[in-house]
């Protein structure tokens, strides 16, 4: 995996907030020093003045040409024990494949539901790659959506992850 998390229970400093460019669209990180907070897409187009005044900003922008390279992110450890078993389980798929949500309960002894909603409910688009998890009928949704801007942002993602394992 790409992403090496480091979980954090806790964090001080001033709240950054950073822009980083995607193929997918803007992501945008809320940092405070070196532990990121919260991440969320951003639908408009973003003029950043620094293109890369945070480190992570260039780690993820080389991320883009090279997927096997390993980045070292530490996030603010959040939401129920069972949400962190399920975004445990989502860093453990690789990059361009997919998993079922009923395939990825089964895996946990869950239910495809509760699994969806801890996608739902995962602060941490792109690190913890909850766009990896599909529907048996389809995409399913992404971010609490099953239309619009996010099933975009979630197909852009899957057809990037597909053409680097070609």
């Amino acid at each position: 995996m790409p992403f090496v998390i480091q979980w954090v229970d806790s964090c001080s400093g001033t709240e950054q907030h950073i822009a980083i460019l995607t193929p997918a669209g803007n992501l945008n990180l809320t940092v405070r020093q070196d532990v990121i907070t919260k991440t969320d897409w951003e639908h408009e187009n973003y003029c950043c003045d620094e293109l890369y005044a945070h480190e992570i900003q260039q780690e993820v922008a080389d991320y883009w040409t090279d997927t096997d390279k390993i980045i070292h992110i530490k996030l603010l450890k959040q939401g129920s024990d069972y949400r962190n078993k399920v975004w445990a389980e989502l860093c453990q798929i690789p990059i361009g494949e997919t998993v079922t949500y009923s395939a990825l309960a089964k895996k946990i002894s869950s239910a495809a539901r509760a699994v969806g909603n801890a996608c739902r409910d995962n602060p941490y688009a792109l690190f913890i790659p909850c766009h990896r998890v599909v529907s048996v009928a389809g995409l399913g949704g992404y971010n609490g959506q099953t239309d619009g801007n996010f099933m975009e942002i979630k197909n852009k993602l899957l057809a990037f992850e597909a053409a680097c394992r070609k």
